[in-house]
């Protein structure tokens, strides 16, 4: 650090776009500067876990060619050991805590080594967040999400059945069996009434012709006959708890079943006395075949739904999508349905990943109680964008290098800058060595905000890197409906900068204020391009119109259609 005092400069020296890193460190020798100090931090954990601790222990390694004077860390002075190792207990809160870390040599040069702990809950990465969204189920959204129990469900075949069975019925007096059966195609329906939710099974135009053979009083009289109707099956389900993320199975009420449209006919087929004589107890067999139909399709449904309904798909889908120039896998699925007074109100899980192999225990989650979900309305969980821009993030989303910069004004401050490089172009790569923190703003000025803690910045000239700013960076975003989707919108940045690292002495407060100052105008691009959030894939499920944060500072209330 230069001993002299700070001057104000406003100059362009950062982007972020691109996805290419930069070329290779390297540390002239001997320094150019006259002096040296190093300092190593890679001995603090930064991921405070459990989130809710609220002190943590921070170490590191420094040397220096003049001599170690002291090292302060968050203000206070620390020993400093031999080796030049030293650590510290700091105060930490939810979120991101900057720790201030500055070493002194004996010639009273200065470098910061700043830090920033983030403490929060970390969902790894195989877990689904089960409350990633919730929405109030009606009829036409029910009728989305029956595809899977409709594929199972809707095996039934009644007429087949009826058809392998050597006798339709059989008692002391008379004996058929079924010669032709039919039945139109099932129908399978999800519906909900009071918050319940039922399961309809109906097997439409069920027709069976059958013969047979009556003992009469002097001889067996040979009958035939027809039944049918539309047989209609009703059961009320209930989430079966099995220990899994997504809902995979239900319990069941016993089937009602009734049959609308019912018709009996039998007559006789050896003459106009048998036909009488057959006539005078047709009622009766019309009551006792209804009744022994109904009988027999509750029991064999009973049976079916009992297998069927123990490993199930409801909704679950998949799909990809590109952020920040990084492919991420997202998994929906049905984590559960809760009946809250007379609505039913089901709850998405959501999984998030990448190909990325950046150490991390997890995306960082926000806490916060689910508030209600009205009608025409999506709650969404701010830890889901996280869940995102994590999986981007640790496949190398948030490494890239931006467009070069002219620094020429730099050269006014450093000098040597001038005096050593045949150009002002220099390049620039940014590096997010924490994922970031995600959360509903209540307050405003946006929907949500995006921290990303530790975002190194470095400025290279000729292959040569000549400064590297630490920045903890803020990004307020609006979620914007378009076209049916979330559209990341930044609508205010701030960014606090530490100068780490520089080849030429210069002064600290003056550049860190200029990368302060063109960080927040150029960080929007970080995420600018980043893709739509789209809603879960649901026909009936109606198209964003607004977005409100919920004041719990965790969910967000995105009005729909």
């Amino acid at each position: 650090m230069r001993r002299f005092a700070s001057i104000a400069l406003m100059i362009v020296v950062v982007g972020c776009s691109g996805t290419s890193t930069g070329p290779e460190e390297e540390q002239p020798e001997p320094d150019p500067k006259g002096w040296t100090i190093t300092v190593d931090m890679s001995k603090t954990d930064r991921f405070v876990q459990p989130g809710t601790e609220t002190s943590w222990p921070v170490a590191g390694v420094a040397t220096a060619t003049d001599g170690i004077a002291s090292i302060t860390v968050a203000g206070s002075s620390v020993e400093v050991g031999s080796d030049g190792s030293f650590s510290s207990t700091v105060a930490v809160m939810p979120g991101l805590t900057p720790v201030p870390v500055t070493v002194t040599d004996d010639l009273g040069h200065v470098r910061r080594a700043d830090r920033t702990l983030l403490a929060a809950r970390f969902l790894p990465d195989a877990e689904h967040n089960t409350t990633a969204a919730s929405l109030v189920l009606d009829n036409t959204l029910l009728a989305a999400m029956s595809g899977g129990i409709a594929s199972e469900a809707g095996d039934v075949n009644v007429a087949a059945e009826i058809l392998a069975r050597p006798y339709l019925s059989q008692d002391s007096r008379c004996a058929t069996w079924p010669v032709q059966a039919r039945q139109g195609t099932v129908q399978v329906t999800l519906t909900q009434n009071a918050g319940d939710l039922l399961l309809r099974i109906r097997i439409p135009n069920l027709y069976v012709y059958f013969e047979g053979e009556c003992q009469g009083l002097l001889r067996v009289i040979p009958v035939a006959g027809e039944m049918g109707g539309t047989i209609d099956v009703v059961t009320r389900l209930t989430p079966k708890q099995t220990g899994a993320t997504c809902l995979e199975a239900f319990n069941h009420s016993t089937p009602q079943v009734t049959i609308s449209g019912w018709g009996f006919n039998v007559w006789g087929t050896g003459g106009p006395l048998q036909n009488w004589m057959v006539d005078m107890f047709s009622g009766e067999k019309a009551t006792e075949a209804h009744d022994q139909l109904v009988t027999e399709v509750r029991t064999k449904a009973n049976t079916l739904l009992t297998q069927k309904l123990a490993d199930i798909s409801v909704f679950d889908r998949t799909s990809q999508l590109e952020l920040l120039g990084k492919q991420v896998d997202m998994h929906l699925c049905l984590g559960g349905l809760d009946k809250v007074g007379s609505t039913l109100v089901a709850r998405i899980a959501a999984r998030a990943a990448g190909t990325g192999m950046r150490e991390a225990p997890g995306t960082p989650q926000i806490d916060g109680a689910r508030p209600a979900v009205p009608a025409k309305e999506l709650l969404l969980d701010a830890n889901l964008v996280g869940q995102l821009l994590f999986a981007s993030w640790k496949d190398g989303g948030m490494t890239r290098a931006a467009p070069d910069a002219d620094i020429s004004v730099l050269q006014i401050l450093v000098p040597p800058l001038y005096d050593n490089f045949s150009t002002s172009m220099a390049q620039i790569t940014v590096d997010a060595e924490l994922p970031p923190l995600v959360t509903a703003t209540p307050m405003g000025p946006s929907d949500l905000k995006v921290e990303i803690g530790d975002l190194m910045v470095d400025i290279t000239l000729e292959g040569k890197r000549v400064f590297r700013f630490g920045v903890n960076l803020t990004l307020m975003l609006d979620l914007v409906p378009n076209a049916g989707k979330l559209v990341p919108t930044v609508v205010e940045t701030k960014a606090t900068v530490a100068l780490l690292d520089e080849l030429y002495d210069g002064p600290d407060a003056a550049l860190e204020a200029a990368i302060g100052v063109q960080i927040g105008k150029t960080a929007a691009s970080l995420l600018g391009d980043s893709t739509a959030i789209a809603l879960p894939d649901l026909p009936g499920l109606g198209a964003p119109m607004s977005v409100t944060p919920d004041a719990g500072g965790r969910f967000l209330h995105v009005k729909l259609q």
